[in-house]
């Protein structure tokens, strides 16, 4: 890598640690008054939140139980920090059945109480789960958002913002529509998967969009990509190209799309990221291309 892209990336990464609008985050949220706190973290039957709900302790959804998240609820995690060398469980681990499927009159909100913006921790974890569906949810203030292993799993409309990471995952069937991601240090990582991903906007993250190694038969196209250093990044062991074509990017309408994909033409032995063509102005907002 470059000096110049070591010295981008720096600078990036501060911006983003330093929020979007140049104004740190606040260390801690306050926890409305009349929220409930979630006492069962073993979850054997079907459940539903509604409402404010504070979790205190990591809590686990049964392979045979459904966790419905309803139109409005607001989760607040207020985890202590793990102790060194304790074990870091998922936040709210899904065995069973997610289900989370706000309004956009009603989103649903899952929010860190104290700013938590760590690579080791996962907000909700879908642990081969049956199946997961998020509609107009927001991730914030957190490590990682979602973390997706061999669950099929469905984002339509969401928001990741301000986290370490919005979304990684790992195999499974994984559909990401006309979601957000803003302001995170990676928008979305995989490994060993073929995902959907179109119709997007990734705004201010590091990097938009990680293709670590397997990707296979991606669908990457009528994204907007306005990244701080990468909006799309292969890993070493990704040999396979990635097709992303009809996406927009603030780079392309400033001549320096090169710039912004990291893929064969930096490193030997990695894939290409297949762009063209390009489209001329972002996608679903005609007429405000820069």
């Amino acid at each position: 890598m470059t000096r110049r892209r070591i010295a981008a990336g720096a600078v990036a990464l501060a911006l983003v640690a330093a929020g979007c609008a140049g104004v740190s985050p606040p260390a801690r949220i306050r926890v409305p008054e009349g929220a409930r706190t979630v006492e069962r973290h073993i979850l054997y039957e079907s459940t539903t939140w509604r409402g404010d709900v504070r979790v205190v302790r990591p809590v686990i959804v049964t392979r045979n139980a459904t966790l419905t998240v309803l139109p409005g609820t607001r989760v607040f995690f207020d985890l202590p920090d793990p102790r060194p060398g304790e074990r870091r469980d998922p936040w709210i681990r899904i065995l069973g059945t997610l289900v989370a499927l706000g309004t956009e009159e009603q989103p649903i909100l899952f929010t860190s109480v104290p700013l938590r913006n760590n690579e080791l921790d996962n907000m909700v974890d879908l642990d081969r789960a049956k199946e997961a569906h998020f509609r107009y949810c927001t991730f914030e203030r957190g490590p990682w958002g979602v973390h997706a292993h061999e669950t099929p799993v469905e984002f339509e409309r969401c928001t990741f913002r301000g986290n370490y990471g919005g979304l990684r995952f790992q195999g499974g069937r994984v559909v990401v529509r006309r979601c957000r991601f803003e302001g995170n240090r990676i928008g979305i990582r995989c490994l060993n998967a073929s995902p959907v991903i179109e119709e997007n906007e990734f705004l201010d993250n590091l990097t938009a969009v990680f293709f670590r190694q397997g990707v296979r038969g991606a669908v990457v196209r009528r994204n907007n990509f306005a990244s701080r250093e990468y909006d799309i990044k292969l890993g070493e062991a990704q040999t396979e190209d990635v097709e992303a074509r009809e996406n927009w990017w603030r780079a392309a309408a400033r001549g320096r799309l090169s710039e912004v994909i990291f893929d064969g033409a930096d490193s030997q032995g990695v894939g290409r990221v297949v762009v063209d063509p390009v489209l001329p102005q972002p996608w679903g907002r005609p007429g405000k291309g820069r």
